[in-house]
């Protein structure tokens, strides 16, 4: 069983982060930010962090003090996560940013894609992300879209535009799971496994 630290002095979240845990994981509930540090200090193995936001009263001081733990990896949880708030924190050493109450098969995958080394955001952010920071440079057609059916093109292109699932039913006046479909298959064509990693194929 791995050790994973539950960092959090509201008892709303302790209680529905330890329900929503997978099994394979064992629960260290800490409240107190020098017990967390005493305990890093003390256990110096790679361990997973979930972190609450709100139980720290200067969150930039405390990644900066966490930095410290390579062997750490820092997940941040807001329960009103804020994507323009979300996307300067990344810059500061954090393997993931999600809503403190995001559903447990959520939570289970975000846990593996740390485990992998990859970066977990939450869907709003990696859409901010794309409209904010990713360009379209090119005006040839990037050769991966020769992969795609006419409609799963039209829709990755709307996934580079930085378009939510939602926008995207709208515009193509189909059910949600019609889009979250061709999205599926888009991304096992193309090799890719997030919304971000496509956007980013068209630069």
């Amino acid at each position: 069983m791995k050790n994973i630290i539950l960092f959090t002095n509201m008892s709303s979240i302790s209680i529905y982060w330890n329900k929503s845990l997978p099994s394979l994981y064992n629960a260290i509930n800490i409240s107190d930010f020098s017990e967390l540090i005493n305990y890093l200090n003390k256990n110096k193995t790679p361990i997973i962090l979930m972190l609450d936001e709100q139980s720290v009263s200067n969150i930039q001081e405390v990644l900066e003090e966490l930095c410290r733990y390579q062997f750490l990896k820092t997940l941040l949880f807001n329960s009103v996560p804020e994507v323009y708030h979300a996307s300067l924190l990344l810059s500061s050493g954090i393997r993931g940013y999600e809503n403190s109450y995001l559903a447990s098969i959520n939570l289970e995958n975000m846990l593996k894609v740390v485990e992998d080394e990859k970066i977990w955001i939450f869907t709003d952010l990696t859409n901010f992300i794309i409209n904010k920071h990713i360009n379209i440079t090119s005006s040839k057609e990037p050769e991966f879209l020769k992969l795609l059916t006419e409609k799963e093109k039209e829709i990755a292109l709307m996934i580079a535009d930085g378009l939510s699932n939602k926008e995207i039913a709208q515009k193509e006046k189909n059910a949600l799971s019609t889009i979250k479909g061709h999205i599926k298959s888009i991304f096992e064509k193309v090799g890719v496994n997030s919304r971000l990693s496509l956007a980013l194929l068209f630069k």
